[in-house]
């Protein structure tokens, strides 16, 4: 029994170093600026550019500084993570061999900024279309950056998307777009999920309106949707969560009870945005039962009181106008 006791001791504290070196390795101490880049450039051109990063702890680190190009992570727009050596050559739109870096390791002292150059030289023959790079960094110290730190997201390096030439498509369909219930107690309890699929040469950042009616047809609530301006990168999906922030059952007159449809309009596209507006529908219901059952309640209640009032009355008169023999 108390060998089981040292097993099971020893496994949760493995298990607990574990979890905190891969936590600790996959968030990095430091700042930049910018914290991203956009570029528009042509084939053959040389491009220069310098980003800025500085430290966060309060001892002096040693970090080496690495190029790849990323991928969006599955149906998470605005979020990435770099690729491995691998996987960035046998990616169609790395720009990671374009970009070079003046330094590559930088010792970073507290409460210092450190400016790097960097060159990007753009191919002669390329497609038009987007492709990506990301400049980021690693820690010299094996404890503090193990090969889990291959994962991350954008914040701990400089993603930088180019586009070349104008001559790209910009084409986008939304997959999907549902409530995540069909009935709602409240309209503010409301959450609709949109998942588009990026079908063009470049990122998209779809904005726009979900307009939401009545059984008359009376507007009752707008949503703005994407309003942090995550974006779609070229051959990717995204999924979207829109959610309705109305209190109360009665918006400018209009009721919001019974079927609601909601209509999503979705703009894409940079270059005349209005030409491509995707467009869709679904339906859901709200139906207050609560508020339902105690309305009931209430007329059930006031439906008994004046019954047994009616009765007691009844009674009296009956009891008032009895004659007895003589």
């Amino acid at each position: 029994m108390r060998k089981n006791i040292y097993l099971l001791a020893t496994l949760f504290f493995l298990l607990a170093i574990f979890f905190s070196k891969n936590a600790y390795a996959k968030s990095l101490s430091i700042g930049t600026a910018p914290t991203y880049e956009m570029f528009q450039l042509e084939p053959g051109q040389i491009y220069y550019d310098n980003f800025t990063v500085w430290n966060l702890e309060t001892s002096t680190i040693t970090y080496y500084v690495k190029v790849s190009s990323f991928r969006q992570i599955q149906n998470q727009p605005g979020s990435a993570i770099f690729l491995s050596e691998e996987d960035d050559e046998n990616n169609p739109y790395s720009a990671s061999t374009w970009v070079s870096v003046e330094k590559d390791m930088l010792e970073l002292v507290p409460n210092k900024n450190v400016t790097v150059e960097y060159t990007i030289t753009v191919p002669k023959e390329l497609a038009p279309g987007e492709y990506t790079a990301e400049i980021y960094f690693l820690s010299e110290n094996p404890e503090e950056q193990d090969a889990t730190a291959t994962y991350t997201v954008l914040g701990s390096g400089i993603p930088i998307l180019i586009t070349i030439g104008d001559d790209y498509a910009e084409s986008a369909e939304i997959l999907n777009f549902y409530s995540t219930k069909k009935v709602y107690e409240k309209p503010n309890f409301t959450t609709l999920i949109t998942r588009i699929q990026n079908l063009g040469d470049t990122h998209i950042t779809p904005k726009g309106d979900i307009v939401l009616t009545n059984m008359f047809n009376q507007e009752v609530g707008r949503i703005s949707f994407n309003e942090t301006d995550q974006s779609i990168l070229r051959d990717n999906t995204g999924t979207y969560e829109s959610n309705w922030d109305l209190e109360k059952y009665i918006n400018d007159g209009a009721i919001a009870i019974g079927p609601i449809t909601a209509e999503a309009i979705i703009l894409y596209r940079r270059n005349n945005p209005g030409f491509s507006v995707l467009d869709v529908t679904t339906t859901f219901w709200i139906i207050p039962w609560k508020l339902i059952i105690l309305i009931l309640t209430v007329i059930i209640v006031i439906y008994v009181i004046l019954t047994l009032k009616k009765k007691k009355q009844k009674k009296t008169v009956n009891n008032n106008g009895y004659h007895y023999p003589r």
